[in-house]
């Protein structure tokens, strides 16, 4: 009985120590690219990361070739070109041979690649999770494409955001514990109508150090941000709460969700942003609509059409407008930059290629347009004079005038030509 016993200890340790190499050898590595987690299996060797190249290389935009004869993976993207050759730990990137500390390898006929290698040699950054063993290369990239939006900003986790206007009416949204929820306004008020205590939202955006969306890759959700062990998500609800009566609503809000986590803004620790005051948001659009009314030719602008600036600068808040030549040129713009009390520090129109009609005005005309545009929206106290190439970089002599105050704090440009309020720009507080 003895004997049996320890023939069972052997058996057991012998199972151990076969198995628990194995076991590390496959763990399962989640990968996400650019904010989105891929459904790939991966293989953990030699403590590096090996995905299959052809389940990363859509995502990555990566052509990929192989040379059956010579057992040779050819990778290209852009002006990069690496060489994998099958069963060796040996690389050429760019023509330069390198030697690598883990072999390339082919597995029921797919070909596994070392990721962090791969990524970096493109240019990605890659991180480590080594809690969650989540693989992270890329940020979040997609591209904002809205127009007419408000700033929404967290202050708990630091981030922006760009709402449509229309939200404002068609959404509810709430902040709780630093996690963002956003609801269609109608399928809630049809739920409460009918008696339901709870529902969930269209998306929400919360912040931990774990990633949902690498454990369930389920598409549209992201990970907006990954910094030292903790991931800002948003997440999509799998199971679309609405009524057929709200069906419509409900994509909308949807759909839109899809082009503002474009807008997605993570600020930095010292980098003071002052647009969470939506009420200064709101002046800001007023003193820009009422510019636009008095102060700018008509027709070249659409007011509904107010962005925001990407990236918020600090202690500013900034909105622009602009008329696009074709979609990747800008034809005229305007900037309008504001301090932390929604008072106008900076206006700007930049005129590419408009062709604006001439309104020409005189000396005594432009001196009277720039003392109205200051009192109306700066201070009426200011009294300005003409100082003439007081702004040299857009000074041209008969086509512009330039204006400043005694203790030169201010500087206003008028064009002459077109007889409207080119440049204004606090210099000194």
């Amino acid at each position: 009985m003895k004997k049996a016993n320890l023939y069972l200890i052997f058996i057991l340790m012998c199972i151990m120590i076969f198995t628990i190499p194995a076991q590390a050898e496959s763990n399962i590595i989640n990968v996400i690219v650019d904010g989105i987690a891929l459904d790939i299996v991966t293989v953990l060797k030699h403590n590096r990361v090996l995905v299959p190249i052809d389940s990363i290389s859509e995502c990555l935009d990566l052509a990929v070739e192989f040379n059956e004869k010579d057992m040779v993976v050819n990778v290209i993207k852009d002006n990069v070109n690496i060489e994998f050759i099958l069963n060796s730990n040996k690389v050429k990137l760019n023509e330069k041979e390198l030697e690598l500390d883990v072999e390339t390898f082919m597995k029921e006929e797919e070909i596994f690649v070392p990721v962090r290698f791969l990524a970096e040699s493109i240019g990605k950054t890659v991180q480590w999770d080594d809690k969650n063993h989540n693989i992270i290369i890329g940020v979040f990239s997609k591209k904002a494409k809205i127009e007419d939006t408000f700033l929404y900003f967290n202050e708990e986790y630091g981030y922006t955001l760009s709402f449509p206007n229309s939200w404002e009416n068609e959404t509810i949204i709430e902040t709780k514990d630093g996690i963002l929820y956003v609801y269609d306004k109608k399928s809630v008020e049809k739920f409460i109508e009918d008696g339901h205590e709870s529902f969930d939202p269209v998306f929400e955006i919360r912040c931990s150090d774990y990633s949902t969306v690498a454990e369930l890759p389920y598409k549209g959700n992201y990970v907006l941000y990954y910094s030292d062990g903790k991931y800002i998500e948003a997440l999509f609800g799998r199971d679309f709460q609405f009524c057929p009566e709200t069906l419509d609503s409900y994509t909308k809000i949807y759909n839109e969700v899809q082009k503002v986590l474009g807008s997605f803004n993570k600020i930095d620790d010292d980098n003071d942003f002052v647009e969470d005051d939506k009420n200064n948001y709101k002046r800001e659009i007023r003193v820009l609509n009422d510019i636009l009314d008095n102060y700018v030719p008509e027709n070249i602008f659409i007011e509904r059409e107010i962005f925001t600036y990407k990236v918020p600068v600090q202690n500013t808040s900034f909105l622009f407008l602009r008329n696009m030549r074709n979609e990747e040129e800008i034809s005229i713009k305007i900037e309008a930059e504001f301090d932390k009390n929604g008072k106008l520090i900076r206006y700007h129109i930049k005129n590419y290629w408009y062709d604006l009609e001439e309104n020409p005005i005189s000396q005594t005309k432009a001196l009277e347009l720039a003392k109205d545009f200051v009192k109306r929206y700066v201070d009426e106290e200011i009294e300005l004079i003409k100082i003439s190439d007081l702004y040299p970089s857009l000074y041209e002599e008969d086509k512009h005038e330039t204006y400043g105050d005694k203790d030169g704090n201010y500087i206003v440009v008028v064009d002459l030509i077109h007889g409207f309020v080119e440049y204004f720009s606090l210099v000194h507080d």
